[in-house]
């Protein structure tokens, strides 16, 4: 299930800004069908936080980052953040108008309750605006690290020997350690051929002792 959400995290992303856009624009028919009605303050105070939808307002910062932050990271993720700061952006600041403006509609105490209720909304939604401005500004300073575009390759374990650990020594194909033990060999090429070695040398006179000439003969 997380695989598949890491691969539909651009279509999603996509889909909750087209909402969040959808959302602003339903608003602002809202305001001009207001103004043709009624006053100013009154059309703004009408509309007042419906800008921005707080809840989808979380789901497009969640998913966006998530297009930078989970491995593997998405090629056009930060155009998709950069398009998602600009939205929400341009939302929380005519939320604020909407907020300040519709201020005036009010009379006595209503006044203040409104104007607190809308702050703190628009301060909110403001917040989640600000993590994409601040996560944009810190990825160009080199200061915030994005997610490999690829899945790292899993390394082999590699095997070491310790320490004092004994080693196999090699086995020779002609004769070993120990069957040569007390062996002899006339030449080197037997020895490498392998032919069973003797106990002793052979007894051969010394070619100067053959040579030499016999006396009283």
């Amino acid at each position: 299930m997380i695989e598949n959400l890491k691969r539909f995290r651009e279509p999603l992303a996509w889909l909750a800004i087209a909402l969040t856009l959808l959302g602003i624009g339903l608003t602002a028919w809202r305001l001009v069908t207001g103004l043709r009605e009624g006053t100013v303050t009154e059309a703004f105070q009408d509309v007042g936080g419906g800008w921005l939808n707080a809840p989808l307002t979380l789901v497009v910062v969640v998913i966006v980052l998530s297009c930078s932050l989970v491995t593997p990271a998405l090629r056009r993720a930060l155009v998709l953040t950069r398009i998602a700061a600009a939205v929400l952006g341009a939302g929380v600041l005519l939320t604020l108008a909407s907020v300040l403006m519709g201020m005036w509609a009010s009379f006595g105490a209503t006044v203040l309750l409104d104007l607190l209720g809308g702050l703190l909304d628009a301060a909110f939604k403001a917040l989640l605006a600000a993590t994409l401005w601040i996560f944009l500004r810190g990825v160009k300073a080199g200061r915030i690290e994005t997610a490999p575009r690829t899945v790292p390759m899993p390394q082999l374990p590699v095997e070491t020997v310790e320490p004092g650990e004994a080693t196999a020594e090699p086995q020779s194909t002609t004769w070993t350690r120990d069957a040569a033990a007390g062996s002899v060999w006339w030449t080197a090429d037997a020895a490498a051929a392998g032919e069973p070695g003797k106990d002793r040398m052979p007894e051969v006179a010394e070619p100067a002792e053959a040579e030499r000439p016999r006396t009283g003969d």
